[in-house]
C-alpha cells in the first residue's frame, strides 16, 4: 500500500519533474513498442539498462525503491525463462540428472525464454520510468489532449482518487487493529483481515455516496473539468528520440553469435 504513496510522491519531486511530460510519454511508449517487437534480446536489454540508468542517475530515484519495484516482475521473468527452457522446442541443448530425473535444456526454449525475459524487463523498465517521473495528473492531461473518450478518462480519474481514499481507510483500520493486538497470531490475523475487508466494503459505499453528493452540490452534470495545459515538446527533442529508437531497431538486423 505504501508503494503507491511512494511512487506518487517520487513522481512529483524527482529531478526530471520539469521535463516536458509529453516528451517522456513519447520516449517511454516508443521504447516500449521497440522492446515489444524486437527480434533479439539485445534490444530490450539495452532499453532496460538505459531506462534504469536514467531513473536512478538522471531522475535520482532511490536505488532501493527502484530495485524493489523491479524485483517482483524480475522473479516472475526468471520463472518464465526457466519453464520455457525446459518445455519449448525439440532440439536438446544440454541434459543432466536431477534426483534420478533426466532434465533436458531445449535450445529453442532457451532462446525464446531469453527473449521473453528481456522483453518483459524492458517493458517494465519503460513503465517504471514513466510512473516514477511523470505525475498522474499530467498523464490525464495528455490523455485528454490525445482525444481519449471522456467517459473512460473520468472513470480512470475517479478510480485513481478512490484508490488513495481506500488506502487511507485501510491504513487507519489496520493501525487501530494492530494497537489492539489484532495480528498477534495467525488466527487473529485471519479474523482481523476479514473485519478489515468488510469494513472497507461498507466505507467504500459510504465514501462513494458522499463524493457523488458533493459533486452534485457543485453542479456536476456528468462531465468532470480538467485543468492544466501541457505544451508540445520541442521538435529537435522528438527527432532525437526518433533517431535513438531507429538505432535500436537497426540492432535487430545485426546477428549476435
Amino acid at each position: 500500500m505504501t508503494n503507491s504513496y511512494l511512487i506518487d510522491s517520487i513522481a512529483n519531486c524527482n529531478s526530471l519533474r520539469s521535463v516536458n511530460p509529453t516528451l517522456k510519454v513519447i520516449f517511454a511508449v516508443s521504447s516500449l513498442l521497440v522492446s515489444l517487437f524486437s527480434k533479439t534480446f539485445v534490444v530490450p536489454f539495452l532499453i532496460a539498462f538505459i531506462m534504469s540508468f536514467v531513473v536512478i542517475f538522471a531522475a535520482k530515484v532511490p536505488k532501493t525503491v527502484y530495485l524493489k519495484l523491479l524485483s517482483i516482475p524480475f522473479i516472475f521473468g526468471i520463472i518464465t525463462f526457466v519453464m520455457m527452457t525446459f518445455l519449448f522446442g525439440t532440439e536438446i541443448y544440454m541434459s543432466f540428472d536431477f534426483f534420478g530425473i533426466t532434465l533436458n535444456l531445449l535450445k529453442d526454449g532457451f532462446s525464446l525464454g531469453l527473449l521473453t525475459f528481456f522483453k518483459m524487463l524492458g517493458g517494465v523498465s519503460c513503465t517504471l520510468f514513466l510512473a516514477l517521473t511523470t505525475p498522474f495528473t499530467e498523464l490525464f492531461c495528455i490523455l485528454k489532449k490525445s482525444k481519449m473518450p471522456k467517459n473512460m478518462l473520468e472513470i480512470a480519474m475517479m478510480m485513481y482518487r478512490y484508490i488513495f481514499m481506500l488506502m487511507d481507510e485501510t491504513l487507519s483500520i489496520e493501525n487501530s487493529q494492530k494497537t489492539r493486538l489484532g495480528y498477534k497470531n495467525l488466527k487473529t490475523s485471519y479474523h482481523s483481515l476479514g473485519l478489515l475487508a468488510g469494513s472497507l466494503f461498507i466505507k467504500a459505499l459510504d465514501k462513494g455516496d458522499v463524493i457523488y453528493n458533493s459533486l452534485n452540490s457543485r453542479g456536476y452534470d456528468g462531465n468532470l473539468m480538467f485543468f492544466g495545459d501541457i505544451s508540445y515538446p520541442k521538435t529537435n527533442s522528438v527527432v532525437l528520440i526518433g533517431i535513438f529508437e531507429l538505432l535500436l531497431l537497426s540492432l535487430n538486423y545485426i546477428k549476435i553469435y
